[in-house]
């Protein structure tokens, strides 16, 4: 449930006619923000290591991992899925709407 302060607050950033108009340009940003700041720590694992994810992955699972690759290995890992699942739900978002 979204209170009246929220609402408001919403309505000050997003002045528009339509409550939920402006609830889903509050989630969107929220995504194309999360995405951003993923994509910039998937940026930093690549500079780290001089290589993509991919490349990173069959270097570890050919020879093995010290502790903090393998940590890295999952965490990248982990968030190259979860981009993608934000990509895939900002898609959804936008097709139930109709707006691109």
């Amino acid at each position: 449930m979204v209170t009246d302060a929220v609402k408001q607050v919403i309505g000050v950033f997003y002045p528009v006619v339509d409550p939920d108009e402006a609830l889903t340009s509050v989630v969107l940003e929220w995504i194309d923000i999360k995405i951003s700041r993923m994509e910039e720590s998937i940026r930093s694992y690549e500079r780290k290591y001089g290589m993509n994810y991919r490349e990173f992955d069959e270097k570890i699972r050919g020879r093995g991992a010290v502790f903090e690759e393998e940590d890295d290995w999952i965490d990248w890992g982990d968030t190259i899925d979860l981009v993608q699942q934000l990509i895939k739900t900002r898609g959804e978002v936008l097709s139930q709407l109709s707006i691109h």
